[in-house]
């Protein structure tokens, strides 16, 4: 008897035991119910485990054949793990009857973790649809009460029963070394975080540092061999303190502090209290949120070379305002926002930019997906009046005046055949493993 983690009221666990796939070939496939499980987020990566966890539906590509269309969307938790919603759809006979289960991973969880929770929702979800197909009958539900071994309580956790008053922490550290007879690379990437999340306020504090090494030995007209090498370096700091005002307000303030030879920045320190506004409640993010944000403070430079504006040290005043749409559905997801900043001592040093990413099926085994960026640039107060050699050009190791930045991707795709694949086999590696 298999035992899983799904939410049954407060007080115990409840999961569909599984049926093995040798018992289901009996049940004719027409009678089994057609799922379209849409689930792009972290935990999803191995659709095989799916379907050999959950075997008393029918595996569909295309939600326009399906009975049930299941998405699963994620945002990340305060404690580090991930919240998930799975949002079932009854498509055809089933029109109307949806519903929504939620899963919360822990922070430390792994991939196996996080994919064995959501597929034990997703069969307590498929209960009510599946209760009138032939396989019915042979479904069954364990319970685990309170005081088994293994069982979790399932009450609310608050700040004076938690150690740690909800507060993660995070440490992280790359590197890598890579090289042939005349080049070498070499990188490292530490970061540090410490974060708190409530109802009610969201504190983050975080900081970085990376140096990127690169080395070639260039051979000279007099058949001398000389050595180039680069030194990149950028380190970080920086924190915010939100709070939330209402079911669609808040108020926060954000500071940093940096270093980047990249952006001629010997220092950088800023600090800006600001307020935002979600047009939906932010309680369904997960869904679709619409946010207008508006930041405002000093940004003070100190640079490593003097810049065009023959300036060496400089403290600016700079307001942004944002907007953040972000919509997840059936048909796919769309996200885009715009920001604009300017400095308030000249009009004429602005920023804007805009992003976004579309992913959408616009019918039966047809869907396209496209994303990018465009930022018109008119605030490179960092650019250092001397320029920068061709070494550094070509190595990116110094940030280029432009006027202009973008970048963008498309694709699509179609499929057709077989609707149905309810096998598993694993054998010789994935599908399209030879490209």
């Amino acid at each position: 008897m298999m035992r899983c983690g799904c939410a049954l009221g407060v007080t115990g666990l409840a999961c569909l035991l599984p049926l093995s796939a040798s018992a289901l070939q009996a049940v004719p496939e027409g009678d089994l119910l057609n799922l379209f499980f849409d689930c792009p987020v972290m935990g999803c990566d191995d659709p095989d485990f799916f379907r050999r966890e959950v075997p008393f539906v029918n595996w569909v590509r295309d939600s326009e054949v399906s009975d049930v269309h299941v998405f699963v969307t994620s945002q990340l938790a305060g404690g580090g793990g991930r919240q998930y919603t799975l949002v079932f759809i009854g498509v055809g006979d089933l029109e109307g009857v949806d519903q929504e289960l939620s899963h919360a991973s822990a922070g430390d969880a792994t991939v196996d973790d996080m994919r064995n929770g959501l597929v034990e929702k997703l069969k307590l979800g498929l209960v009510r649809y599946v209760q009138g197909t032939a396989v019915a009958d042979r479904l069954r539900v364990s319970f685990e009460g309170r005081g088994e071994p293994g069982a979790r309580s399932m009450e609310a956790v608050t700040a004076g029963e938690d150690a740690w008053d909800f507060w993660v922490f995070s440490l992280n550290g790359d590197g890598f070394i890579n090289g042939q007879s005349t080049s070498r690379f070499s990188n490292i990437f530490g970061s540090a975080s410490a974060n708190r999340t409530t109802e009610a306020w969201k504190l983050e504090v975080e900081g970085n540092f990376s140096q990127f090494i690169q080395e070639f030995e260039v051979p000279e007209d007099d058949g001398t061999v000389s050595t180039v090498r680069k030194t990149r370096e950028d380190w970080g700091a920086g924190g915010s303190v939100v709070r939330s005002i209402g079911p669609k307000w808040a108020l926060g303030v954000r500071a940093e502090v940096g270093s980047s030879t990249f952006f001629n920045q010997n220092l950088r320190a800023s600090i800006k209290p600001g307020v935002e506004y979600n047009i939906f409640p932010y309680s369904e993010s997960s869904r679709r949120s619409l946010t207008l944000q508006y930041l405002v403070g000093p940004n003070h430079f100190s640079y490593n070379d003097t810049t065009i504006f023959r300036q060496t040290e400089e403290t600016r005043l700079q307001e942004s305002v944002t907007t953040r749409l972000s919509l997840v559905a059936p048909w796919g997801r769309w996200s885009t926002s715009v920001t604009g900043a300017h400095y308030l001592h000249d009009a004429g040093k602005y920023n804007v930019s805009i992003s976004g990413n579309l992913n959408v099926r616009l019918f039966r085994g047809f869907s396209v997906r496209v994303s990018g960026n465009y930022s018109w640039i008119r605030d490179q107060l960092f650019v250092s009046a001397s320029g920068a050699t061709q070494a550094e050009i070509l190595l990116q190791q110094r940030q280029l005046e432009t006027s202009y930045r973008y970048f963008t991707s498309f694709g699509i795709e179609y499929r057709f055949g077989s609707i149905f694949n309810n096998v598993v086999n694993p054998r010789f590696g994935p599908a399209g493993a030879f490209f």
